[in-house]
């Protein structure tokens, strides 16, 4: 992740590069319920317009979710609708200027529908923050509420025709945007372009986020994300 920390006067003018191992454990508690663990761990390079570089490290904001299924209609041998709601908190672990000094809850509900070779996946999400760090970086680090609206578009590259029962793997090539509104004005709409392959047991996905319209004033601007990832099904 590149961020531009461009506010205040030209000897606190920065560039911040983020690498971001987020290490995410969702857990089956019934057909319907899950929980899902999030812990990130955190690099940062922050290179200054008048000369240095500060190097740390540490841990982010640990979020905990509970996710209910309480909607599903399966049409198809793969084609189904399904909504859940979420609901959690992210919890701060004091680790600055990682994480905020705050427990923060969340709500948000989370929609997917597969029809033949196409996905569409949309996701809303409203956190309420209790406390706020003094030089936010990220949405969600001041004391603003923030409000995520994210939306997803697949396409079946290969096979064709895919099923279950004799299909290895699959490619798909997929368009994710990703807004972000904070309660102090704050927003942005970033758009990631990229590919997926879905295997029994793994999938793997690479994408590239790029800014397409914000208004920041409180923190720094993101430049852009090169998103890689890894799931693995136990």
């Amino acid at each position: 992740m590149s961020l531009n920390g461009d506010q205040g006067s030209r000897r606190e003018q920065s560039r911040i590069r983020d690498l971001v191992l987020s290490n995410s454990v969702a857990i089956g508690l019934s057909s319907d319920w899950s929980l899902n663990l999030r812990v990130p761990l955190v690099a940062r390079w922050q290179n200054y317009d008048r000369g240095g570089t500060d190097r740390e490290q540490g841990i982010g904001d640990v979020t905990t979710l509970v996710k209910w299924r309480f909607f599903r209609d399966d049409d198809g041998p793969l084609n189904t609708t399904r909504i859940a709601l979420l609901g959690g908190m992210e919890t701060r672990t004091g680790d600055n200027p990682f994480t905020n000094d705050a427990y923060n809850p969340i709500l948000g509900i989370a929609a997917t529908k597969i029809m033949g070779r196409h996905g569409l996946n949309g996701h809303l999400q409203w956190t309420f923050t209790t406390d706020g760090a003094p030089d936010p970086i990220l949405p969600g680090m001041s004391t603003a509420d923030v409000f995520r609206c994210n939306g997803a578009y697949l396409y079946r590259l290969s096979p064709a025709e895919f099923t279950a029962a004799t299909s290895g793997g699959a490619w798909y090539a997929m368009i994710e945007a990703n807004g972000v509104y904070e309660t102090n004005g704050d927003h942005e709409l970033l758009l990631a372009p990229g590919v997926m392959y879905e295997a029994r047991t793994w999938v793997f996905e690479l994408s590239v986020q790029l800014p397409v319209w914000r208004e920041i004033d409180h923190r720094a601007k993101t430049e852009y994300v090169v998103i890689a990832g890894v799931r693995i099904a136990l």
